[in-house]
């Protein structure tokens, strides 16, 4: 058993290296490598559905509001 020279963590085997310093170097090594950013046009393509869905919604809407507000319609028969 011995204790680790920076960070004062006890470490039960006498070569094995100190795990909590490991782990803080592999995050530090993480934090320094950029992380793959999603794709522009992705995300402009994913906003133009969403217009596009509340656009075709809303048409819908005032054709159904337009329609229901002209009353019945008058048969031909």
């Amino acid at each position: 058993m011995k204790i680790c020279d920076q960070c004062r963590a006890v470490i039960f085997q006498e070569n094995a290296p100190c795990p909590r310093c490991t782990e803080e170097k592999r995050l530090a090594l993480e934090a320094l490598v950029p992380q793959p950013a999603q794709p522009k046009w992705l995300k402009i393509a994913k906003w133009l559905l969403i217009g596009l869905v509340v656009t075709v919604l809303a048409a819908v809407a005032a054709i159904t509001w337009l329609l229901n507000s002209l009353g019945p319609m008058p048969s031909f028969g």
